[in-house]
């Protein structure tokens, strides 16, 4: 009965661990990397494209900082690093969506296009590859945050439990 107690966890624990590497390395990419970047391009070219889309950088440099803070509490097996986590990731996603709908809404109808690599591809296209894929980190961080949040305080009462015992 023991052992195969032990081997639950052990699967449970190796699942968790490889979730939490694919987090970090999602994580990497798309909000810290493909959102930061972004809107720090958008920010540095702001004189040519107004206040409305320079807001749309300052969003997604916000919203990426958001999300990566998120990912990273979440790898603490603590439940208020992971109770912060979700009440950072969820806005910090709402952000990074809302700056995307408004990019992609003002790339489509000014028709801008992309240049070098991307010539001939719509912008709102390239905006859309980089961005979208924020869903993936996002989830894993609710999914692993959820998990670590409801698992740690069961086990935390059994290790009461047994000190008392």
């Amino acid at each position: 009965m023991k052992s195969k107690r032990k081997n639950h966890f052990r699967k449970q624990s190796l699942l968790m661990t490889a979730a939490k590497i694919l987090l970090i390395i999602l994580t990497a990419v798309y909000p810290f990397f493909m959102n930061m970047m972004t809107g720090i391009g958008i920010l540095s070219n702001s004189e040519q494209y107004g206040s409305r889309i320079s807001f749309c950088g300052g969003a997604l440099v916000i919203s990426g900082a958001m999300m990566t803070a998120a990912a990273i509490l979440c790898l603490f097996r603590k439940s208020l690093p992971n109770l912060i986590a979700v009440t950072t990731a969820v806005p910090g996603f709402a952000i990074c969506m809302a700056a995307l709908y408004k990019l992609v809404s003002h790339a489509e109808s000014a028709g801008w296009m992309g240049h070098g690599a991307y010539s001939l591809v719509p912008v709102a296209d390239m905006y859309r590859q980089r961005i979208l894929p924020d869903i993936l980190p996002f989830l894993l961080t609710l999914t692993i945050s959820a998990i670590q949040f409801f698992s740690y305080d069961a086990s935390e009462e059994r290790r009461q439990r047994r000190k008392k015992s």
